[in-house]
Parts: structure tokens; C-alpha cells; sequence
């Protein structure tokens, strides 16, 4: 470790003294902001930093701190100067911001004390957590799925799922869902295409043609509820209708930061048609008959559900090390808005369907209800 350690300070002996000092303070930061703008490796370099230096009240903590803003000057000072190109700016911004975000997590900060992070740099003992997994914990898709949770329960635990699972919903009662969610989907797929052309996060996770949910419904509803469903089944409900006017407002919005914010009603609803949606879809055709339309749970351009499933959480985690506006906790108070708005539909199905009645505790879930939880987004 001296020599290398050695060899590193030697590389930099003509920077700036200051830089000099932050390297000399955490070596695993040479070749990464400060060293190299040309550097191809600084993923590596960044998951192999031990997990104490996210923690305060440490010398690397400080060093890498003071990295964050010693490397933002830089790519600014290199932009304005026009020394390096756009791509590279990116991609250093991208790095500096991903350290920048860990710095300022505090469910991060709060894995461990200070003391014991302390006791860990001076002792030099391996961090029992490697940095990858802390940050596979808390990433924009885990927190999206953590910071949900219990409004996703909220959701499925309304009378109409449990009942729609249990085969106790007729027809007819599953194309007034059916209505509420080609509403839903009509705006939410139109917001998606004119957000995307002007907000990287919206454009990030817009899959179209793997994921567009319009025509499926129609042909679901067409045989469900026959072909002038529009007139015999109505208006969207009520909640239905307040869902389409936030997705509305969200994809009209001139602000990146507030059309991003489609984001998170993108990963509500599709991801949940690729996880929970696949269990309801098992179950109807179960209670409906193996040919049963189900066209808005079948995804044919989509090989592998669960590697697209990969794929899409990866695009949602890149974002927060991308120059996109996204801020995290608000789209996770988004996306619990989302999940509400959907549990209002259910408690409206409830009342107009004459199936309202006091949800069994979550311990006492019917086995469906069970399976479908385990399937979350």
C-alpha cells in the first residue's frame, strides 16, 4: 500500500498543494475526480472505496467532501475554458454528483455511527459492508420500493383486489376497473411522449413499444364490456378522474423538475403490471377461463419480464448520476400519491360494486394477496 500510495502522490506532485493533501488523505480518490477527466474506470474506483468515507466526523469523510467541491470547480473551469469535451464534463459531473449524493443521504450517514466509522479508518479493519451493496440498498429504485411499501399494502389490501382475486368479481365489475385504467393509461402514455422530449429522466424510462398499456386495454374492455363500452360503462370514477388530471398537470409542465416527477407514476403503474399485475392476470384467467381476454397483462414485446424488469431499475438508478432533475424523495412522495390514487379507485369499485367490507389485517392476507405483495415493483 506505500508503494502504491507512494507512486500515486508522485503522479500529482504537480498539482496544486491542496489537491495534493486531499489524495494523500484517501488515496482511492487518485484517478478518479481530481486525477485523470479522461478516466474510464471511475465506477470501479467508486464502489471499491471503503464505506466509512460516506460517514461525518472522519479524516476521509472531510477529504472526500472537499473532492466533491475541489472536482465540481473543475469540470467548470475546464468547460468554460473549453480544455475537454462535453462527453468527458459529463462524465465527471456524473461521478462528482454520485459522491455528492452520498455524502448527503442521511439514511446512509445513519447505517453506522460516527465513532464506529472513526474506529474503522484509524484501525484499518475491512468495512463489514462493502460500498456496492450499501449503495445497491439505497438506490432510486430501492428507495422507490422501500418508501412505498406500506401505501402499496394499503393498495392491495383494498376489498375489490382481494375479491378480484378470489374470483368474486364479475365481469362486468372488472371492466369498470378496466375503464378507470384506460384513463389512466391514455394520459399517463401521452404525458410520457411529450415529457420525453424535453426531460432526460422522462425520456430515461420511456419504453413505448415495450411497455404501452392503450390498445390492450381497448381490446380487454371491447370483450369484457362489448364494443360500445364508452357509453355503456360511463365517465372515469371520481378518483379516477383526479389521477388523470395530476398525471395531466405533471406532463404539461414547461419545469424538468416537475415532469419528472412522471417517473414515478411510470414505475407505479408498469412495474406493477410486470410483477403484481402477472399473479391478478394467473388468477382471472382462472376464474374467467383460460381464454379470457388479457391483453393489458401480456406484454409481447417484452421477452423476459424480469430482465426487463432489470433493465428498467437500472435506467431509474442512472439517474441520479446523470445531469437529469431528479430529486428522490420527491419522487417517492410521488409515487405514494400514485399508489393512492389507485387505492381510491379500489375503495370507489368497493362501494359501487357492493363489496365494501373491513380488510382482514395484512397477517390474515388470502395466499393471492400474499404471492402479489411478494411480486411488488
Amino acid at each position: 500500500r506505500g508503494a502504491k500510495h507512494t507512486s500515486q502522490m508522485a503522479a500529482v506532485s504537480t498539482r496544486p498543494a491542496d489537491e495534493r493533501e486531499l489524495l494523500s488523505a484517501c488515496p482511492a480518490l487518485a484517478g478518479t475526480p481530481l486525477a485523470d477527466l479522461r478516466s474510464s474506470d471511475v465506477k470501479k474506483k467508486l464502489l471499491s472505496m471503503p464505506v466509512s468515507h460516506i460517514f461525518p466526523g472522519t479524516r476521509a469523510n472531510e477529504a472526500l467532501t472537499a473532492a466533491v467541491a475541489a472536482g465540481r470547480a473543475r469540470v467548470s473551469r475546464a468547460s468554460s475554458e473549453g480544455s475537454t469535451s462535453d462527453a468527458d464534463d459529463a462524465g465527471l459531473s456524473a461521478v462528482i454528483e454520485t459522491l455528492a449524493n452520498l455524502l448527503s443521504a442521511p439514511a446512509l450517514k445513519d447505517e453506522r455511527s460516527s465513532a464506529a466509522a472513526r474506529a474503522e479508518v484509524e484501525g484499518g479493519s475491512p468495512p463489514p459492508r462493502g460500498l456496492p451493496r450499501v449503495l445497491s440498498s439505497h438506490s432510486l429504485s430501492a428507495r422507490l420500493k422501500s418508501g412505498t411499501a406500506d401505501a402499496h399494502k394499503d393498495a392491495e389490501n383494498v376489498q375489490y383486489v382481494r375479491s378480484l382475486l378470489r374470483g368474486k368479481v364479475s365481469r362486468q365489475q372488472y371492466a369498470l376497473l378496466l375503464r378507470d385504467l384506460h384513463h389512466v393509461y391514455v394520459a399517463l402514455e401521452a404525458a410520457l411522449d411529450a415529457a420525453a422530449d424535453r426531460c432526460e429522466a422522462v425520456r430515461a424510462i420511456h419504453f413505448p413499444s415495450q411497455l404501452g398499456r392503450r390498445e390492450a386495454l381497448a381490446l380487454d374492455l371491447e370483450a369484457h364490456a362489448g364494443g360500445g363500452w364508452r357509453e355503456t360503462l360511463g365517465p372515469p370514477s371520481p378518483p379516477c378522474a383526479e389521477y388523470v388530471a395530476r398525471i395531466t398537470e405533471l406532463g404539461a409542465s414547461t419545469e424538468a423538475s416537475e415532469a419528472a416527477l412522471l417517473v414515478a407514476h411510470a414505475y407505479t403503474r408498469y412495474l406493477g403490471d410486470l410483477s403484481g399485475g402477472q399473479i391478478i392476470a394467473k388468477a382471472l384467467r382462472r376464474h374467467y377461463g383460460a381464454d379470457a381476454a388479457m391483453h393489458f397483462y401480456r406484454f409481447d414485446a417484452i421477452a423476459s419480464p424480469s430482465a426487463f424488469k432489470k433493465v428498467y431499475r437500472r435506467a431509474l438508478d442512472e439517474l441520479m448520476t446523470s445531469s437529469a432533475a431528479v430529486d428522490a424523495e420527491a419522487l417517492v412522495a410521488e409515487a405514494n400519491a400514485a399508489f393512492s390514487f389507485n387505492a381510491r379507485i379500489f375503495r370507489h369499485l368497493d362501494a359501487v360494486c357492493g363489496l365494501a367490507a373491513p380488510a382482514p389485517s395484512p397477517s390474515a392476507a388470502a395466499p393471492e394477496v400474499a404471492t402479489a405483495a411478494a411480486a411488488a415493483p
